[in-house]
């Protein structure tokens, strides 16, 4: 497959359509149709469904070429960025991380790690735990945060802390107002979360906490990502279940509240190929460690909720 090829058909699966997809490459829609009929018979497969006057549908191999193309063209362009500015020795350090870890824990790691170490280069993405796992594996990133328990002998794992879940509520919800909720109390709510092919163990340990207080959650809805969980949240059609640094992502329209039932905990670590780590993946890690000391401080100062963090 071609770049040119890629960028085509990732145009085509983002519209939809190929004619908005053609006016988007500033082409003619024939050449465009062309293009991808080739590179369907390049790979042996229908990416599209084409019925006449409806719009074309991914197939599931689309759907998976659309997922991979464009981690590949994203990271083209990553690449072209670093060698246009490149400084020399200096190999950037690539971190991706779950959501809940760039929103409520990165921004205080960051910026003092990069104070402390001018020289580094440093590549931040979002992504889902099971992608992290194979983007360590083909190298595509250097460092990874997940909440997996465990990994096989291709990854290094350092467990940081174990966080309690916190429930998110519509800010009109009964127990919205209330300092604590019992996993209990919202056993007839219907739950908002993420698909559990992104992260099998971290959905379970939300399902288990669940049944463990004597109910399995109706799970009617699921999101991409903290962010469109919250805002499903902040609509008043369901509650979730989060993690503490998912708390730290202000959402109008939703409460944070602390869960009651002690269970209800998940974990965090740090993953990195096994053999060869980064240059910086030491000192990035100790920044990480600071940040979380000094935070469950200030937590347990303020008599608020805080993780348990865990020895190195």
């Amino acid at each position: 497959m071609e770049i040119r090829e890629l960028t085509y058909f990732v145009a085509v699966a983002e519209d939809l359509s190929f004619t908005r997809a053609a006016a988007r490459l500033q082409m003619s829609q024939p050449p465009l149709s062309q293009a991808i009929t080739r590179l369907e018979a390049k790979l042996g497969t229908r990416l599209f469904e084409r019925q006449a006057r409806t719009a074309p549908r991914l197939t599931p191999a689309g759907q998976l070429l659309k997922r991979e193309a464009k981690r590949i063209l994203q990271q083209i362009e990553q690449t072209e960025s670093l060698l246009d500015d490149v400084v020399a020795d200096v190999e950037p350090l690539r971190v991706g991380c779950i959501s809940s870890v760039l929103a409520g824990l990165l921004p205080s790691v960051v910026r003092p790690f990069r104070a402390a170490h001018a020289n580094a280069r440093l590549l931040v993405e979002e992504s889902e735990e099971r992608a992290i796992l194979a983007d360590l594996a083909r190298g595509s990133v250097d460092l990874g945060f997940t909440r997996v328990g465990g990994v096989d002998d291709r990854f290094e794992l350092e467990r940081l802390a174990l966080e309690p879940l916190v429930a998110a509520l519509p800010d009109d919800h009964p127990h919205a107002d209330a300092p604590s909720v019992a996993l209990a109390d919202l056993a007839d709510e219907d739950f908002v979360t993420f698909n559990r092919e992104d992260a099998p163990q971290a959905y379970d340990r939300i399902v288990i906490a669940c049944v463990r207080s004597g109910f399995h959650p109706r799970i009617p809805l699921h999101a991409v990502n903290d962010l469109s969980m919250l805002a499903t949240v902040a609509c008043g059609l369901g509650v979730a279940l989060m993690p503490y640094l998912s708390s730290f992502v202000p959402m109008p329209g939703v409460r944070f509240v602390t869960v009651a039932d002690e269970w209800a905990r998940t974990p965090l670590a740090m993953v990195w190929p096994s053999g060869r780590p980064h240059a910086m993946t030491g000192a990035f890690a100790a920044q990480v460690r600071t940040e979380l000391v000094a935070r469950r401080e200030r937590d347990l100062a303020a008599g608020r909720l805080t993780l348990e963090v865990l020895p190195g």
